[in-house]
């Protein structure tokens, strides 16, 4: 008779060839074809347990065999809200009901029109494309400075597109109305003429007829379109006009704005010889009671602050305003007359320092809480939100849309705005992929709104409860064989680390992107039972590039399967993108797979303990074992005790005794981590199947060698010769 051991190597050396065996069994073929065609079909619980053939097949796959005559028992499972501690299927001491629930998903996904890492991503967006403006400002800005004063005639600028724009949006026009006839005459106006072009339009009342009489005065064309000067403008106005483009496009100010302020304040106020010189250029005083926190103080009273005496207590500024006021008066350098101090300038180094300090802080301090006020009102609004029409039609929201995604007011209409929001990101025949418009196809992809405008259910790697379910796993796992002193401090850090999945899984939208995360893609490692430590760049690449369908790929061909099941969790097609494709009805794409190799590996263990029994034990034991926790979750697995006690030469009565002892000389006996050793559970079975022999006089011979530490150095094939002439 072949040896226990030996029937149990031939099994396992091979055990992904044992598997693929069973799975081409006809009878086993044709029961797991008909669940993975069937099963994405089943969209309620009831028409599940109804469908007596897929419900069986998934009872066995998760070694409920025994209890498929239950459905009102296992109902009450499957209904079970995994993330409530308190639920049935958790209540139960048994894990098989927790990990079979686990494998299903009967519960409605929640809809959820827009997910707080779609909502961050959507507000650091929105905060970039202001950041941006400053850049797009500034090289606008450079690119006018440099180019106008190369213009030589009217049609110069008339004719440059990029120049002829800058300076309309300068004086708030817009040009998409206006001919270059038009914006010709007007450059070429006489402004001090009554009756010339630009005169007549504010005198018959024309459209932004005072707008074009500033752009006109901007300039230094003569009727014919030549210069009148040096160049088209004088540094004052071209500075002016500068000035004017960045108020007028900024939507908040900018620090090329704070620059420019800085620049121009730093270039005047060494030549001012008057207090009422600063005051009366609205730069310069603007710049100063920004620095100094002065609001809209009137220049009456700056006035009357910096020509204070800083060292008499009863001055202007004491009186009125304490040592605020005088600290402010020490800042300049103003005679009780409003003129400069004899031999010095308006400020010092020290004091332009003092000031440009002041200014860099507080410029933007307005804005900054103009701004926090929208974010906080768009994140109020949107709570409220349940179709794409009510998104549309609040300003609020439709504002930080256009600001965000970087489109004008009208540029895209209401309609192409729903169709754009309701397009599935997936599907390149949606509105948006066909528009080629990177911007709207950003914005499909942080809502979530159906075909019909309505909220719709988010599309992620991993969906709400595979991710809650992996979080939950990660943290057992890490803790699983640590005493009481480590385990909290190490449950903390478990937790800190799946909490970090949750939030970052939802955000990753690419394969690539989930291979560069690494802390990520190693709590889902872990919660499948797997070291992260001995994994590699280069295996994750090539294990995500596999096809699942082919069973040559390099995924596939792993002997361990929860390799494939892994890649086979998440949402991403063949070219890495997510996709809706994999995403089943009341079960995953992950879980069916899980679910086909669990009823395979039941049905080899049932096949091989129809010839040997301690085969089938010794296989259970095998795939059981990494799932123990404590000597209690032995104890509670009649098979598993079988196991044990055969080891360890204990009789039945074993399990007789209290169990609390029980559990005691297991721990004595049997060091429940190293079954997590793939290396030292081989050994211990090694140790089981020549035991079982050994009592039950079966290839006596190869069983004292293995019991004798020889087993290592005796191969499979000479201990099969050996059997064969035994028998």
């Amino acid at each position: 008779m072949v040896s226990t051991y030996l029937s149990y190597n031939l099994v396992n050396r091979d055990i992904k060839g044992s598997i693929n065996r069973t799975a081409s069994d006809p009878l086993v073929a044709r029961q797991t074809e008909y669940f993975k065609e069937n099963i994405g079909k089943v969209t309620t619980l009831e028409g599940f347990l109804d469908d007596y053939q897929l419900y069986s097949y998934a009872m066995k796959a998760h070694g409920l065999e025994e209890m498929t005559y239950a459905k009102a028992f296992m109902k009450k499972v499957l209904e079970s809200d995994l993330s409530d501690e308190k639920s049935f299927a958790n209540q139960l001491t048994d894990e098989r009901y927790r990990n079979f629930a686990a494998s299903f998903q009967f519960s409605v996904e929640k809809t959820d029109l827009q997910t707080d890492s779609q909502q961050a991503r959507l507000l650091e967006k929105y905060e970039a494309s202001l950041a941006a403006q400053s850049d797009t400002l500034e090289a606008e800005a450079f690119y006018y400075e440099s180019m106008i004063d190369k213009v030589t005639n009217v049609s110069g600028l008339v004719n440059n597109s990029r120049l002829m724009t800058f300076a309309l949006d300068a004086y708030g026009i817009d040009g998409t109305y206006y001919t270059k006839d038009h914006l010709t005459k007007v450059l070429t106006s006489d402004t001090s003429d009554p009756d010339s072009y630009v005169n007549q339009l504010v005198a018959n009342g024309a459209a932004n007829a005072a707008s074009f009489l500033k752009l006109a005065q901007a300039f230094s064309f003569n009727a014919d379109g030549s210069l009148s000067g040096a160049t088209a403008q004088t540094a004052a106005q071209k500075e002016a006009t500068v000035s004017l483009y960045v108020d007028e496009e900024q939507i908040y100010v900018t620090d090329y704005y704070r620059q420019r302020e800085r620049a121009y304040y730093e270039s005047k106020i060494s030549t001012l010889t008057s207090v009422d010189e600063l005051t009366a250029d609205t730069r310069l005083f603007n710049y100063v009671r920004t620095a100094f926190e002065l609001g809209s103080m009137t220049a009456s009273t700056f006035k009357q602050i910096v020509t204070s005496d800083t060292s008499d207590p009863d001055s202007y500024a004491a009186t009125n305003g304490g040592d605020a006021w005088v600290a402010i008066a020490g800042k300049f350098n103003f005679a009780s007359d409003g003129t400069v101090e004899s031999g010095m300038t308006a400020q010092g180094s020290t004091q332009l320092a003092s000031t440009h300090s002041g200014f860099a802080t507080f410029y933007d301090d307005a804005d900054q809480e103009r701004k926090e006020a929208l974010i906080d009102l768009f994140k109020t609004r949107i709570a409220d939100v349940q179709n794409v029409d009510k998104l549309l039609a609040d300003t609020t929201m439709r504002l930080v849309l256009q600001r965000t995604f970087g489109f004008e007011a009208n540029e895209f209409s209401t309609r192409d705005l729903k169709r754009a929001l309701t397009s599935d990101f997936t599907d390149p025949n949606s509105f948006a992929n066909k528009s080629k418009d990177t911007r709207l196809i950003e914005m499909s992809k942080l809502f979530n709104f159906d075909s019909e405008g309505n909220a719709g259910v988010p599309l992620a790697p991993h969906n709400t409860l595979t991710a809650t379910m992996i979080a939950k796993q990660f943290v057992i796992n890490e803790v699983r064989f640590l005493d009481a002193n480590e385990k909290t401090a190490a449950r903390e850090a478990a937790t800190k680390k799946a909490e970090v999945y949750q939030e970052r899984i939802q955000s990753i939208g690419t394969v690539k992107e989930l291979l560069a995360d690494r802390e990520v893609l190693d709590v889902v490692i872990g919660a499948y039972g797997l070291d992260p430590k001995d994994v590699t760049d280069d295996f994750l690449k090539q294990a995500f590039g596999s096809d699942l369908s082919d069973r040559k790929s390099f995924v596939n061909q792993q002997p361990d399967s929860r390799w494939a099941e892994l890649v086979a969790s998440f949402n991403f097609d063949a070219n890495g993108n997510l996709t809706r494709e994999t995403m089943g009805t009341i079960q995953q794409r992950g879980e069916t797979m899980e679910t086909v190799n669990k009823y395979l590996r039941q049905t080899l263990e049932e096949a091989e303990g129809a010839s040997n029994e301690a085969v089938r034990l010794a296989l259970y034991f095998q795939r059981a074992a990494p799932n123990i926790t404590d000597a209690y979750g032995l104890i509670a697995d009649d098979a598993l005790m079988a196991v044990f006690r055969t080891t360890f030469g204990f009789s039945d009565e074993f399990s007789n005794m209290d169990v609390d002892q029980q559990a005691r000389i297991i721990n004595e006996n049997l060091k429940l981590a190293d079954l997590q050793d793939p290396t030292k559970l081989e050994r211990f079975l090694q140790r089981y199947t020549a035991m079982y022999d050994t009592q039950n006089n079966v290839g006596a011979s190869s069983a004292a060698t293995i019991l004798a530490g020889g087993g290592g150095t005796i191969s499979a094939d000479l201990l099969f010769s050996l059997a064969q002439l035994k028998a």
